[in-house]
């Protein structure tokens, strides 16, 4: 009698029942926790956003945003600072300026754009709101900042 050789599909079709069994009652393992994120903690937060409104020498608008931050903490290299203007959404925020770790001091922004005068304000006030993002020297990023709502009256 002639023996059948083996083929590739008798093989798997013989395996397949196994492996099926064995996930079936082994089943997986739990799931893993993933933790907190690491990077967060490795760049110096903004702390204390603040915001003022003033007006530049030739009368325009101007809003002053300040913040500190831990100088202690020695891993940081920038901040990026994005603003809303009307919306709270994360997708709304458009980047502005990247504002790089001043010699002494802290950092600050002033704006005085178009889109914050007069005749770009529709309706009785104009809502902006800024968040700042740090960026630390070994290009970690750090957690973004609590949202600065400043308004404008018309």
């Amino acid at each position: 009698m002639r023996q059948m050789p083996f083929t590739r599909k008798s093989v798997l079709s013989a395996c397949l029942p196994f492996i099926f069994f064995y996930l079936l009652l082994q089943g997986c393992s739990q799931p893993n926790d993933t933790g907190e994120a690491t990077h967060f903690d490795r760049v110096p937060r903004v702390l204390e956003l603040q915001g003022a409104l003033s007006t530049t020498p030739t009368g325009k608008r101007l809003i002053l945003v300040t913040w500190k931050y831990d100088t202690q903490n020695s891993n940081i290299r920038s901040w990026d600072l994005t603003r809303s203007l009307r919306d709270t959404a994360a997708a709304a925020y458009v980047p502005l300026e990247i504002i790089l770790k001043p010699s002494s001091g802290f950092p600050s922004y002033r704006d005085s754009s178009a889109s914050i005068q007069n005749d770009a304000i529709v309706g009785d006030s104009l809502d902006v709101y800024y968040r700042i993002i740090p960026n630390g020297n070994d290009n970690f990023v750090g957690r973004p900042s609590n949202v600065l709502h400043i308004v404008i009256r018309k």
